[in-house]
């Protein structure tokens, strides 16, 4: 029968015994009859389950691995990159092993092997990932009793320098790229610190060019092929335009004519009421495979060095800090739920004060008195 151990937080910890008879948490409760209620619950379900099949634990994790893949609920452009984790990495180690005798050392060994064989740390972290979530579910299922591969402390990876492209740097950039409609892609993308997906998913009913504001709604899934309905952050969140790209979509807006037809282009949800704003010159969405060789060989000309499309979006926030902008404005600007985010670049909103440039800028002693101060 299930119990009910007192904290030091005065809370009530459920406790029971499986059908091994080992000790277990049902989770913590604020009343005592609450804890011991849980814990009676799952002690009940772990004996009914060894009754139901006392052996599960003995599967092959690639069997359960065919179970549970189906019954994952992300989105369809992250099962696809998942897929290719698992069949190449996940699958190859673990298919034929016995779930319930996978250990966390296991586990560690062959994170460590995948960095020996040149696995980056983001992939390793994420291939780790995968199997937890897969030992998480038989823990659901129980199958098994705990998680081996849960909270692995992974070496990270490096942090990834944010580039920041000056006035000049854009300028150059904006200079060199082939079409009209090219430098206006990049010109939406740094005035309004859009994500790509975002701003080659942006429809004619989301601008409103009277009140001179974008709503970002729809985001391109490259991978998907698809518009899903909300932002990365799931967020919808306006953003302000300024005169000259109010002047430049209005141009545009009389050039395509009818806007109110749809944008080709398959939607996760509803229907679509609008064309595209930024499209190829064949009319067609920006993917990355047509557009990022104009951009390169844009960037070459430029002679600004390496610099990707996502930088425009960093360089949105850099400008707006640099000119005194709140840095919770701008996160809210950028759809940031996490002022941790946007925290990366706090760093370009600290200025000098009056005192530092003001030592700074006084007279060097001389090297002799430096010497017999």
């Amino acid at each position: 029968m299930g119990w009910a151990e007192k904290m030091p937080s005065g809370k009530y910890r459920g406790v029971y015994r499986d059908g091994d008879g080992k000790k277990r948490s049902a989770g913590v409760y604020a009343h005592k009859a609450a804890a011991k209620r849980a814990a009676g619950a799952k002690e009940e379900l772990s004996r009914a389950s060894l009754q139901r099949n006392p052996e599960a634990y003995k599967r092959p994790w690639g069997e359960w691995c065919d179970e549970w893949w189906p019954t994952r609920n992300v989105e369809a452009s992250t099962l696809k990159v998942d897929g290719n984790r698992l069949r190449r990495h996940v699958r190859p180690q673990w298919g034929g092993v016995a779930i319930g005798s996978i250990t966390r050392q296991d586990v560690k060994a062959w994170c460590a092997s995948m960095r020996a064989d040149g696995l980056g740390p983001t992939t390793v972290q994420r291939c780790a990932h995968l199997l937890s979530a897969s030992l998480s579910a038989a823990m659901d299922a129980e199958i098994i009793d705990s998680n081996p591969a849960a909270n692995l402390k992974l070496a990270g990876s490096a942090q990834a320098q944010e580039r920041f492209l000056t006035r000049a740097e854009f300028k150059a950039l904006r200079d060199q790229m082939e079409t009209t409609g090219d430098q206006l892609i990049v010109d939406v993308a740094v005035y309004t610190g859009m994500r790509p997906g975002e701003w080659a998913g942006l429809h004619w009913n989301r601008v409103d060019l009277e009140r001179g504001l974008i709503r970002v709604v729809e985001t391109f899934d490259e991978p998907g092929g698809r518009m899903k309905v909300y932002p990365k952050s799931k967020r919808v969140r306006d953003i302000p335009l300024t005169p000259e790209l109010v002047t430049a979509l209005r141009e545009l807006k009389e050039e395509v004519g009818d806007t109110t037809t749809g944008c080709g282009v398959p939607h996760s949800v509803g229907e679509c009421r609008s064309s595209l704003v930024l499209r190829t010159a064949g009319g067609s969405v920006v993917r990355n495979s047509n557009w990022s060789p104009r951009w390169r060989r844009a960037v070459a000309a430029a002679g600004i060095g390496h610099a990707r499309p996502y930088d425009l979006r960093h360089t949105f926030a850099s400008w707006l800090l640099q000119a005194g902008v709140p840095l919770a404005e701008v996160g809210r600007l950028m759809g940031h739920t996490s002022v941790q985010t946007t925290a990366i670049y706090a760093h370009l909103a600290e200025t000098p004060s009056a005192s530092i440039l003001s030592a700074l800028a006084a007279p060097l002693l001389p090297r002799e008195e430096v010497e017999t101060a």
